[in-house]
C-alpha cells in the first residue's frame, strides 16, 4: 500500500518530465527542420548563381551585343541602299564615314569590312522584289564598280577586330571564372558555418550530459585519478609533487629529470571532454614550463580537439599531450612508452 501511495505521489512529476521532454523534442525537430531548410536553400542558391554566372549572364550579354551589331548593320545597309539607289554620284568616300559613325555608337570596331557591306547590299537589292529586275542589275553593277575601287583590307584593322573578339571572349571567361570562384568560396563558407554550428551544438549537448552525470560516475573519476597517481608512484625516477604548495586547478604534478609534468585526469560515462575542462587546463598552464597530460577515457568534442591543436601551436614552453586510457594498466603501458625507465 505504501509503495502504491509513493508511486501515486511521483506520478505528476513523471508526467511533467514526459511533457517537458516531448516539448524539447518538438523544439529540436523544428530547429533541425529550419537548419536543414536553410542549408538546402543555400545549396540551391549556389546552383542558381552558377547558372546565372556561367550560362545565362554571358549568353545574355553576348546576345545583347549581337543584337546591337545586327541593328547597326541593318542601318548601314539601309543607308547604303538609299545612296546607291538615289544618288548616281555615290562614291567610296561616303561608306567609311557611315561605318565610323556606327563604331562610335557601338564603342568597338564594326565587324564587317567595306567589301562585306557592299556585298550584303547587293544581296539586299536582289531580295527586294519591288524593284524591277533590270534596275536591280543596274544597281548591282554600280556596287561592283565601287567594290573594284576598294583598297586591300588594312592588316591593322583585321588585327584590331581579332583582338576585340579575343577581348570579348576573355571577358566572358573572366565572368565565368569569377562566378565559379565565388560559388566555391560560398560553399566553403556555408560548410564551415554548418560545421561550426554542429560543433557548438555537440558541445552544448556534451555539457548537459556532463552536468547530469550521476554520483557513481564521479566516484569512478576519483578512483581513476587515484590509480594513475599510484602508477606514477611505482616509478622510482618520478617524484610526485605536492600540488597544494604549487598551484591548484590540476590533478597531479610530478617531475622527472628536472622537467615538470601536469596531469588532468577525466573519467566520464557518455559525455566527452568539453570546453570547460580545456579552459580550466589552459588557464592553469598559463606561464607554466614543462608538459601537460590530459588523461581521459572517452573522447574529445570537435571544438576541444581543435583548440588543443591551436594551443600546442601557439605555446613553445609547454604543450598538451593527449592520453586516452580506460584503466591504470593501460596508463602504465602508455607511461612506459612516453617516459622509458
Amino acid at each position: 500500500m505504501g509503495r502504491f501511495v509513493s508511486s501515486t505521489y511521483k506520478l505528476p512529476a513523471i508526467i511533467t518530465n514526459l511533457t517537458r521532454n516531448r516539448q524539447n523534442m518538438n523544439t529540436k525537430t523544428l530547429k533541425d527542420w529550419f537548419t536543414n531548410f536553410g542549408t538546402v536553400f543555400s545549396i540551391l542558391g549556389f546552383f542558381v548563381t552558377i547558372y546565372l554566372g556561367v550560362w545565362y549572364v554571358p549568353s545574355w550579354l553576348q546576345e545583347s551585343q549581337n543584337e546591337k551589331i545586327k541593328n547597326a548593320e541593318n542601318e548601314i545597309l539601309q543607308s547604303v541602299k538609299e545612296l546607291v539607289y538615289a544618288d548616281s554620284t555615290f562614291t567610296l568616300k561616303e561608306l567609311p564615314t557611315l561605318v565610323h559613325a556606327k563604331e562610335i555608337t557601338l564603342k568597338q570596331p564594326f565587324p564587317l569590312s567595306l567589301n562585306d557591306i557592299l556585298t550584303k547590299t547587293e544581296e539586299s537589292f536582289m531580295e527586294d522584289k519591288f524593284i524591277p529586275l533590270t534596275k536591280r542589275k543596274e544597281l548591282i553593277n554600280k556596287i561592283e564598280e565601287i567594290k573594284s575601287k576598294l583598297p586591300k583590307e588594312n592588316k591593322t584593322q583585321i588585327d584590331n577586330l581579332k583582338a576585340e573578339k579575343k577581348e570579348n571572349i576573355w571577358k566572358i571567361w573572366l565572368s565565368i571564372i569569377v562566378t565559379i570562384v565565388s560559388v566555391i568560396l560560398g560553399i566553403i563558407s556555408t560548410y564551415l558555418k554548418f560545421k561550426a554550428d554542429k560543433d557548438k551544438d555537440a558541445e552544448i549537448q556534451n555539457e548537459i550530459q556532463e552536468i547530469t552525470s550521476d554520483k557513481e560516475i564521479r566516484e569512478y573519476g576519483y578512483e581513476f585519478e587515484k590509480n594513475i597517481e599510484e602508477a606514477l608512484r611505482k616509478r622510482s625516477d618520478i617524484t610526485i609533487l605536492d600540488k597544494d604548495n604549487i598551484d591548484k586547478g590540476i590533478d597531479i604534478i610530478f617531475s622527472k629529470a628536472n622537467k615538470q609534468y601536469f596531469i588532468e585526469a577525466k573519467y566520464l560515462n557518455r559525455s566527452k571532454i568539453g570546453l570547460n575542462t580545456f579552459h580550466q587546463l589552459a588557464h592553469f598552464l598559463k606561464d607554466k614550463i614543462g608538459e601537460a597530460w590530459l588523461v581521459y577515457n572517452t573522447d574529445l568534442t570537435p571544438l576541444v580537439a581543435q583548440q588543443i591543436c591551436d594551443f600546442n601551436k601557439e605555446n613553445k614552453q609547454i604543450n598538451i599531450r593527449l592520453i586516452r586510457v580506460t584503466n591504470s594498466k593501460e596508463f602504465t603501458e602508455k607511461l612506459n612508452e612516453i617516459l622509458p625507465k
